[in-house]
Parts: structure tokens; C-alpha cells; sequence
């Protein structure tokens, strides 16, 4: 495969999102997911953006996603969970999130997301940066993974070479609007239960505060193949 690394994301975008059949954004409506968002409207307006509503999320996020679907007319698509939270509670006890996260993401994120991925989603465009965490350090712009099924799929991150700083500094430059959360601290955010305030300068650092956890899932789930 072409080394796509010095591309930029607009470029990027523009390289993969046209001869697509079915690309989609997933987006946790972060700051990365507003910058994606910003460049691939402009390619394809009704491109799918994918909310994995697990029925946990911040109320400021649920607002954010139905204010930018607004705003900017988004194809927004919640994919939700096949167990309600009171089905799960009732199949595996309350509270799952602090007894077994990795159950509870894999039930809540992981599935929902592949049984997506299966129906005809040939392009997987995410806001992952190297320098959010060790497991995303080695990140490449291009991907190629297999879903459990065996399917492979192109995945996308155009943002991978970016810093936070420079996340900020296109926001700004481009008076993009941003997730509230952001202005009470947060640095990153997926669902409340899993949820505080960063702990150290690392912006992750709040996510599974306490336990050894560094991803959901959504993004391990796949196994990527070596290029």
C-alpha cells in the first residue's frame, strides 16, 4: 500500500472518502471528531456520522451532537446497544461498568459497533491521535483491519501526526464550535460511570480512573494487518 503518512487530513479525506461505497465517522463528539467532521462535510455532506449511544453519555454530549446535526445538517446515526441498561442490569447485575469495564464496553461499544461495521461500511474514519495514549502511539494515517467476522475494512485517522495543540489551534483558527465539556475541565470523555476529571496532563487520564484500562474496545476489537 502507498505510505499515505505525509498526507494532510483534508487530502487524506478527500483520497478515500470519494471512491468509497459506504464511509462513516465515528465520532464521540470531541474536539478531533468536530476538526473530521469540518473537513469531510465538505467532501461529502451526507456522510454517516455514528454516535454509539450506550445509554451513558454526558447530557452536554447527547446536546452537542443534536446542536452540530443542526447546525450543520449532520446524517447523524445513533447505534445503540442490543441490551437496554435495565436488560444488562438484570443479566449481569447493576453497576457492570465498575465490576467488569471490559464487559461492560464490549456490550455497550464493541458489539454494536462491529454489527454496524458488517452492513456494507467499506471506510472507517476515526479522530485517534499518537499522542492520546501508549496504545495509540504507533498509529498509521491508513489501516487495513479484519472485523471478528474476517471482512477487512480501511480505516482511517488524519489526525494521527496532530498534537492537541494543533487540534485546538484549527478549532480556534476556524471558530468550530466545541463540546461544553471541555470548558468544565474534561480533556476526554465517553460515558459519565467511567468518566472524571484528567488526573495528570495526559488527556486520558480520567477515563477508567483506578483500574488498567486505556481503550474501550472499539478500537482493538479489529485485528490490524501488517502493510
Amino acid at each position: 500500500m502507498k505510505d499515505y503518512e505525509s498526507y494532510s487530513p483534508q487530502r487524506l479525506l478527500e483520497k478515500f472518502i470519494l471512491p468509497a461505497s459506504r464511509p462513516i465517522i465515528t465520532s464521540s463528539f470531541s474536539i478531533n471528531s468536530v476538526v473530521i467532521l469540518s473537513m469531510a462535510l465538505k467532501i461529502k455532506p451526507d456522510i454517516e456520522v455514528v454516535l454509539i449511544d450506550t445509554g451513558l453519555l454526558f447530557k452536554e454530549t447527547y446536546e452537542f451532537a443534536e446542536y452540530l446535526k443542526g447546525k450543520w445538517n449532520i446524517n447523524l446515526i445513533f447505534v445503540k446497544p442490543a441490551l437496554s441498561l435495565e436488560e444488562q442490569d438484570k443479566k449481569y447485575g447493576k453497576e457492570l461498568w465498575n465490576r467488569d469495564p471490559d464487559l461492560c464496553c464490549s456490550l455497550r461499544k464493541v458489539a454494536p459497533l462491529d454489527k454496524f461495521l458488517e452492513d456494507g461500511v467499506d471506510l472507517w474514519i476515526t479522530g485517534m491521535r499518537r499522542d492520546q495514549s501508549p496504545t495509540r502511539k504507533n498509529l498509521r494515517k491508513v489501516e487495513i483491519h479484519r472485523l471478528p467476522s474476517g471482512k477487512r475494512i480501511t480505516k482511517l485517522a488524519p489526525l494521527a501526526d496532530w498534537d492537541r495543540k494543533k487540534v485546538w489551534n484549527y478549532v480556534f483558527k476556524n471558530k468550530l464550535p466545541y463540546n461544553p465539556l471541555y470548558d468544565k475541565g474534561y480533556t476526554s470523555f465517553g460515558c459519565v460511570p467511567c468518566t472524571s476529571l484528567p488526573i495528570s496532563d495526559d488527556e486520558r487520564s480520567g477515563r477508567w480512573t483506578g483500574k488498567k484500562k486505556l481503550e474501550c474496545g472499539i478500537h482493538t476489537f479489529t485485528e490490524k494487518e501488517e502493510i
